[in-house]
């Protein structure tokens, strides 16, 4: 017993040493990962090494809050690792508390996959110009379409707003205007689709992982017939398998704010009116032989005796606006474990907009799955789903209604009147107020893609992809105006329309790609498939007048009192292409690299003979960074220059142009109590038409220094555009007046700058700055046989070239004639009879009447005596982007700008001195006897202007564009991560010459060439949101 006593004693004695001793070798390491910028990094890996390399004793990651704890001896070391960080180690040393911040890894951020066409490259592989956006700072803008927020962040992209309405697109011009007749708008690839989408309002920017804007012809021509415009290619989210967990990402976000007209026109109100209008009497009674009134009449006797008396009066904008709601709601849920991973998302939108009854509804879904079925077999579905729904703007804000239109209307009419008295000589209207009121006008849109592929690595160097895409699209407009507007006559009913337009496109491509290194020596991936394409569009449209039934608005169409006034048309637009591809990159030591691609296009909307098409590609680059001589230079990430040509084209034009067309009437003589319906060839075939045709050259020089703290890319480019799609008159011996034919040339140059800069990277403080800045000149070379080619004309009766093309002078120029002030005496009209160096609109030369430089002397007003009045492109434009970090708390300030430009006030048609409508402030000091001196026209001198330099202004404006503020609280529970308050703003300041509402205008829409051509453009809101977003 005691032998057995003291063994058990020892064997205590014993086992309390090893313990003793064991606990003594031991420590228990906590401690928190930083990034640069003093946030914590969850997720880093924390790892004590084994004796042998690659291997770990202890291994852990930290947690949502980037904190960690490890068992380690004292004298160990401890390894911190993140994915686009350097690693780091520290040694324990006994101590109980190590917090380290990691830096970011230039090499790895220069490893970063940039998407292309038809797949992606290394950052540091890239031959072509791409531009990658910063998604950050796009989602922290209050905008419910992605283009609006990219403007000014890509540099030589010139993004304009067709309209401030909500759901309006906006107008991308990519390095330049190219073509006449076709379209200038960039192709838009979605997920690897092209025409997924009808425009990027079926896109939610919260489902958005990355935007990539490719520019040169060795980027685009792998798109052919359809890269000349440049191409931006849009990657949606997806979920990120886990190995470790399959507990799902989830966010939801809720944003409210509201938009407001940000600023007036600077117009009369009903008292400054009043004394208008009697300077217009007394005006137009001086030019009679016994005048009733003259300039020394008190105003008593005038025809408004106490202008003062009527005050501010009406502010129709006033009438029409408002100060509109806004709410967002956003969920997503994403995650996956091992093979699987998933993304699913719903987004509900409503903008109202600032003129009263008109704003967009909008429904989003989002899913996407992917799934490794075997090691060598990768399958995945994406699903996108939109619904909109838009009310139309219901009445004119300006325009060519000069008899209706809010900024046109006199203030001295009541908001319940319908009687306008300075219309002509008097005539009932449907005012602004009356059209809300009782006009309905809506669209519905509905989008639908559905993405399916399957990656085969048939072996690791060679891998099969083959995807299939349907889009479904339909547009839905109705629109009635009652019987019971104030204009109507009794008896003559309402007026209904309605439009359907269903769209099909079906898409299949297969490529086979081979990528092969040779160590640190070599690379080469080779990419070859083809592609197919189906496309179909159908329309159906009524319209009918004289319903009196108002309360079935479009439902009963047939209902008309008389079939003259009811139409119907339908159309169908079949369109087949199938494309061959190929592409190859090589780099020798990540210092000299060569691309080459090129495809073969076919298209069905061409002409028999020329449906084929081939578009090559060639860049060279050189990474100065890598060569031997360089490596002393230890600041120096990457320096690289790059060389590229090319040949694109563009496809955009009608499916049968090429072909002739026949038409139908039911104009001709009765027979038998019927009209037949005859048929005639109404347009010539063009046998020999085909793709305009771009050729582009870039050279291009990149760098990156200290540690990745400051990046550029500087660029330069030339364009030439060939064989433009034209319509060009014809002999009268064909019996047509034009056909289409390709035709002409243009050329585009310019110049590029973007700067990346991390200006402060403190622990817990940092700032950053994004700057772009471009040039781009571009020029009609040839338009054939034709003099000028006029794009847009004046209104009045006599149309005279606004807009237009002609040989030598820019594509976007604006034309009229040489405002020379007015007639300020007869002496001044004696000596002009004589040298013919001034003339009239009219032949009325009355005193303060507007003369005109006569170019050639012949006492003539008429085309020959237009002049080049500017051109509407910038000379510089850009953005800069300022983000500051301080904490957990975060600022963001954006600028965008736009110098030089000139741009058309069309509402001065009007506004600028005549007679029917309201009037800019700057006529209260038009000419008169008491204002001899003055070079504004008389007071009602016309009807409408003709276009001049008088209209004409510098479109130059920089813009605070956004500014966001956030603060994120970061908490320990496991089921919530974060919490982020954020108050934004857009459109907050404007600097501008312009006295329209704002400058960055294209209201001709994306379908016309025409830049900044500002008529009755809804204007821009601002607008103010606050939002929540939670993540578990």
């Amino acid at each position: 017993m005691n032998i057995l006593f003291r063994r058990c004693l020892m064997t205590a004695v014993l086992l309390m040493a090893v313990i003793s001793a064991h606990a003594q070798s031991t420590v228990t390491v906590t401690g928190t990962v930083y990034d640069e910028k003093g946030e914590s990094l969850p997720g880093a890996i924390v790892m004590v090494p084994g004796q042998v390399a690659g291997t770990s004793k202890v291994s852990t990651s930290t947690d949502i809050d980037g904190k960690y704890t490890v068992s380690c001896a004292p004298g160990d070391e401890l390894q911190f690792h993140f994915l686009g960080y350097k690693s780091l180690t520290r040694k324990v040393e006994g101590k109980t508390k190590i917090d380290v911040t990691l830096e970011p890894d230039v090499a790895m951020s220069l490893d970063e996959a940039v998407v292309i066409g038809y797949g992606s490259v290394k950052k540091a592989d890239l031959t072509g110009s791409v531009t990658n956006v910063k998604m950050a700072d796009i989602r922290d803008m209050p905008v419910t379409n992605i283009d609006a927020a990219l403007q000014g962040r890509v540099a030589g992209a010139d993004i304009m707003s067709t309209s401030g309405e909500p759901g309006a697109t906006t107008s991308i011009r990519i390095r330049g205007t190219r073509s006449i007749e076709a379209s200038n708008e960039p192709l838009i690839v979605v997920d690897g689709v092209m025409d997924a989408i009808s425009d990027l309002n079926d896109l939610n920017p919260e489902d958005v992982e990355s935007i990539s804007v490719l520019k040169d012809a060795s980027s685009t021509a792998i798109y052919g017939s359809r890269g000349s415009n440049g191409v931006i290619i849009i990657t949606t989210k997806a979920g990120k398998a886990d190995s470790t967990t399959s507990k799902p990402n989830i966010t939801f976000k809720a944003e409210a704010g509201f938009s407001q007209l940000p600023r007036k026109l600077d117009i009369m109100n009903a008292h400054e009116f009043a004394v208008y209008r009697n300077e217009y009497q007394v005006g137009q009674a001086s030019q009679s032989e016994k005048p009733s009134v003259t300039w020394e009449t008190p105003v008593s006797d005038l025809v408004l005796p106490d202008p003062a008396s009527y005050g501010r009066g009406t502010d129709w904008l006033d009438e029409v606006t408002r100060i509109a709601p806004y709410q967002n709601y956003f969920l997503s849920i994403s995650g996956g474990k091992g093979k699987t991973n998933y993304y699913s998302s719903f987004g509900y939108n409503d903008d109202q907009g600032i003129v009263k009854k008109s704003g967009q509804q909008r429904i989003s879904g989002n899913f996407s799955i992917n799934h490794n079925l075997f090691k060598w077999l990768r399958v995945g579905y994406k699903m996108n789903y939109t619904w909109r729904h838009t009310d139309q703007t219901l009445a004119s804000i300006g325009g060519t209604s000069y008899w209706n239109a809010a900024m046109y209307l006199s203030p001295m009419i009541d908001p319940d009147e319908s009687y306008n008295p300075y219309y002509g000589t008097g005539n009932y209207i449907n005012t602004p107020t009356a059209l809300i009121q009782n006009n309905t006008h809506y669209n519905v849109k509905k989008s639908l893609t559905q993405t399916v592929y399957a990656d085969v690595a048939i072996i690791p160097e060679l891998k099969w992809r083959t995807q299939a895409s349907y889009w479904s699209f339909s547009q839905e407009t109705y629109r009635y105006y009652p019987s019971t507007l104030p204009k109507k006559k009794e008896g003559e009913g309402g007026e209904a329309y309605r439009y359907s337009n269903p769209r099909h496109n079906i898409n299949v491509e297969s490529t086979l790609t081979y990528n092969k290194d040779w160590g640190k020596k070599m690379h080469l991936d080779v990419m070859g498939g083809f592609t197919w394409q189906n496309s179909k569009s159908e329309t159906f449209s009524l319209s009918g007048s004289g319903y009196m039934n108002d309360e079935l608005k479009w439902n009963n169409m047939g209902a008309v009192q008389d079939k003259n006034t009811y139409t119907a048309s339908t159309s169908l637009i079949q369109k087949q292409k199938l494309s061959a591809i190929a592409r190859a990159n090589f780099n020798w030591r990540q210092r000299y690299y060569l691309t080459v691609s090129g495809r073969m296009d076919g298209a069905s909307n061409f002409a028999a003979n020329r449906k084929l098409g081939f578009f090559p590609s060639a860049a060279l680059k050189w990474n100065i960074a890598n060569e031997k001589f360089m490596r002393s230079a230890k600041n120096v990430d990457e320096l690289s220059i790059k060389l590229s040509a090319g040949l694109t084209g563009n496809d955009a034009v009608s499916a049968y142009t090429s072909l002739a067309s026949m038409s139908s009437t039911t104009g001709g003589y009765l027979f038998n109590g019927s009209q037949p319906v005859a048929f005639y060839q109404g347009r010539m075939d063009s046998p020999d038409l085909t793709w305009e045709k771009t050729t582009l050259y870039n050279l291009a020089l990149t760098g990156s220094f200290f540690n990745g703290r400051l990046s550029f890319t500087a660029e330069a480019y030339y364009s030439r555009t060939n064989d433009l799609l034209l319509s060009v008159k014809t002999a009268a011996v064909t019996g047509y007046t034009s056909k289409y034919a390709n035709l002409g040339q243009t050329s585009n140059k310019g110049v590029e700058l973007s700067i990346d800069s991390r200006n402060i990277v403190r622990k817990k403080f940092s700032w950053t700055t994004n700057f772009t800045i471009s040039h781009n000149s571009q020029m009609v070379d040839n338009i054939g046989q034709e003099e000028y080619v006029p794009m847009y004309t004046s209104p009045g009766n006599n149309a005279f070239m606004m807009y237009g093309y002609k040989k030598g002078y820019p594509l976007n120029s604006l034309w009229g004639f040489k405002y020379a002030g007015v007639w300020h005496s007869e002496e001044e009209k004696e000596i002009n009879k004589s040298t013919n160096a001034y003339i009239s609109a009219t032949s009325n030369q009355q005193l303060g009447n507007p003369k005109f430089v006569d170019v050639n002397h012949d006492g003539i007003l008429n085309m020959d005596d237009l002049v080049y009045l500017g051109n509407s492109d910038p000379i510089l434009y850009g953005g800069i982007q300022n983000n500051f970090s301080i904490g957990n708390f975060k600022v963001g300030v954006y600028f965008t700008y736009s110098l030089g430009g000139a741009i058309y006030n069309f509402s001065e048609f009007y506004m600028g001195g005549s007679r029917n409508t309201n009037q800019y402030r700057y006529m209260l000091n038009a000419w008169s006897p008491a204002n001899p001196d003055s070079d504004y026209p008389r007071a009602g001198f016309l009807e409408c202007h003709v276009p001049s330099s008088f209209l004409v202004h510098d479109a130059s404006y920089i813009r605070l564009q956004n500014l966001s503020l956030g603060y994120t609280f970061k908490f320990k529970k496991k089921w919530i991560k974060d919490l982020t308050l954020t108050a934004t703003g857009s459109n907050i300041w404007l600097w501008k010459y312009y006295n329209g509402f704002d400058p960055d205008v294209s209201s001709s829409g994306t379908s016309s060439t025409l830049r900044r051509l500002d008529i009755d453009a809804y204007p821009k809101s601002r607008k103010v949101i606050f939002s929540v977003q939670v993540r578990y």
